[in-house]
């Protein structure tokens, strides 16, 4: 139960990137951040099941906690530090005319 909730999670955040990236930006921009999520998606994960099998025995933390749901449950704290510092930088939330009314 623990990925089916997490994988909806992922979907649920993929399309209001999308969304908010396709009204700010372009649809290219917005195809873009979904492909970048998707890496990281799928980078993470393999670095956090290595971790999580590296740390805890087959049975994992119980019966809901095996150890592919830790890795996923681990992944998604990751991910949500990583977006909040990379969707939070300075200019990433910007209007390209807010970046034109800068420039002149």
């Amino acid at each position: 139960m623990v990925p089916v909730l997490i994988f909806w999670m992922h979907i649920v955040a993929g399309v209001y990137l999308f969304v908010k990236r396709y009204y700010e930006e372009t649809l290219g921009e917005a195809f873009l951040s979904i492909i970048f999520a998707a890496i990281i998606f799928t980078a993470g994960w393999t670095l956090s099941s290595f971790i999580v099998h590296f740390v805890f025995t087959p049975q994992g933390l119980g019966p809901a906690l095996r150890p592919d749901s830790l890795s996923l449950v681990l992944l998604t704290f990751l991910e949500a530090i990583f977006y909040k510092i990379w969707f939070s930088r300075p200019g990433s939330n910007s209007s390209p005319e807010a970046d034109r009314a800068a420039d002149a």
